[in-house]
């Protein structure tokens, strides 16, 4: 099993992700994706509200700013950055589905690649699935995190 980041330190990996309308689908898509193989680290639940995102991920997904609390002062500073600290490659592509409500989520090509990844995203209701490449960004585990989970 591997104990490290599913981003390379540097290069970043091949991504996929969807936006759902509600948090019962969006659930429904980590489980299936958890349950093909995609592990907690390569998986991350993306909601305007971070304690939603948070419910809909569990112990199954990463979610931002996960482990940095509510009122700290890194949660002020992720609060002050652009767009929320969120990386432009998420902006870009679902920033008007996260204004609108809805619950992206984002699985990195670990151990599947990322046609199967839109594929079982598809199955599971997702609306706008794309795939992109995703340079190190918060809104996954970070490397020392990573590992058997």
């Amino acid at each position: 099993m591997a104990t490290t980041s599913y981003l390379p330190d540097v290069a970043g990996a091949m991504a996929v992700g969807g936006c759902f309308a509600d948090d019962a689908a969006a659930g429904a898509a980590v489980d299936l994706l958890h349950d093909s193989g995609v592990r907690v680290q390569d998986l991350s639940v993306i909601a305007a509200d971070g304690s939603r995102a948070a419910r809909i991920a569990g112990e199954r997904a990463w979610y931002p700013r996960k482990g940095v609390g509510r009122g700290g002062p890194l949660a002020l500073l992720a609060g002050l950055l652009p767009g929320g600290g969120l990386p432009k490659e998420i902006r870009s592509r679902y920033g008007a589905d996260l204004a609108a409500g809805r619950i992206v989520v984002v699985a990195v090509a670990g151990g599947q690649p990322p046609d199967t990844l839109a594929a079982l995203l598809s199955q599971a209701g997702a609306a706008g699935v794309r795939q992109w490449w995703q340079p190190p960004a918060s809104i996954f585990a970070p490397p020392e995190l990573a590992g058997p989970f």
